[in-house]
């Protein structure tokens, strides 16, 4: 077994996962994991799967695994220029394929119908026109019929039009006051960076109290360890049913590291909170949410004052 190998299986073994719960989480067939702990990386199907087979272990466990790869970069074959990064390389393969026939298809098909188009499209247009031409003509008419009986009530409706304004202008400022105040004051999640195998996100006007609630999507599982403080306040398997985790008071950061992003679903508040707001993909992930509250921002402005 090589010392890389041993590693990783040691981290396994204390986190309590066997090679088939760690074959659940990561969804990496269970013969790669074990041709990993044995360093028998001539058994994975490319240069590029041994990286990424040997991170995405190394999170799921609880290691380092950027800082894994760099001390052991020597003993882990570099991935070439021309292999694929998706792991099921034969399925993608003929799902790509698959896509671009369809695609070529459907272009045939439009280009086909073009003329037709651009003909339906011009008489469209044309009939667009004469229609609007018409309706203006019609409302020209009326505007000179009614422009002389207009005029007589205009100068008694003036000054009740005046006092009408200014008091829905008095009743639009106070509702414009209100609102801006409620949103000063309201909850937002704000993302300041995402890759596939990390994101952050900004919590402002945090409440003091705070509900995190995750499940998986549909029949699926993810994996996940919820961080507040530099403390785990929960970990384990996550399925459809919702896991609801208050943060605890106080809490500045939290940090959720789970090892099947793509269906792991999570609240913040009853508000649904998007752990890949950029589709960048990627299963493995940390997601650190920085929180601040509105008594915090408030202190700042006046400190700042």
């Amino acid at each position: 077994m090589s010392e890389i190998g041993q590693k990783l299986r040691d981290a396994r073994i204390d986190k309590g996962y066997t090679l088939d719960d760690l074959q659940q989480i990561t969804k990496i067939q269970k013969r790669y994991l074990i041709a990993i702990e044995e360093g028998n990386f001539e058994a994975l199907p490319g240069d590029f799967y041994v990286r990424a087979f040997v991170k995405q272990y190394a999170d799921t466990v609880g290691l380092d695994s950027e800082q894994l790869l760099d001390e052991f970069n020597d003993t882990i074959p570099q991935p070439q220029p021309q292999e694929h990064i998706e792991p099921n390389e034969d399925k993608n393969q003929v799902d790509t394929r698959t896509r671009t026939r369809n695609h070529d298809t459907g272009l045939a098909r439009f280009s086909r119908y073009l003329p037709t188009i651009i003909i339906v499209a011009v008489v469209v247009i044309i009939v667009g026109v004469i229609y609007a031409f018409a309706i203006g003509n019609r409302d020209r008419n009326k505007s000179v019929i009614q422009e002389s009986s207009s005029m007589t009530v205009s100068s008694e409706s003036s000054s009740k039009t005046a006092s009408s304004q200014s008091s829905k202008s008095s009743s639009s400022a106070a509702k414009k006051a209100s609102s801006t105040k409620e949103s000063a004051t309201k909850p937002k999640m704000t993302v300041t960076s995402d890759t596939t195998s990390a994101a952050a996100f900004t919590y402002s006007n945090a409440p003091t109290a705070n509900t995190l609630v995750l499940h998986a999507d549909d029949t699926k599982t993810a994996w996940v360890a919820v961080t507040a403080g530099g403390t785990q306040v929960w970990q384990g398997t996550l399925k459809s049913a919702e896991q609801s985790i208050t943060i605890p008071t106080g809490t500045t950061s939290f940090t959720i590291q789970t090892g099947n992003a793509e269906n792991t679903k999570a609240k913040m508040n009853g508000k649904n909170f998007n752990l890949d707001p950029n589709s960048v993909g990627g299963y493995v992930k940390t997601i650190t949410v920085t929180m601040t509250t509105a008594a915090a921002a408030s202190s700042s402005s006046q400190t700042s004052n």
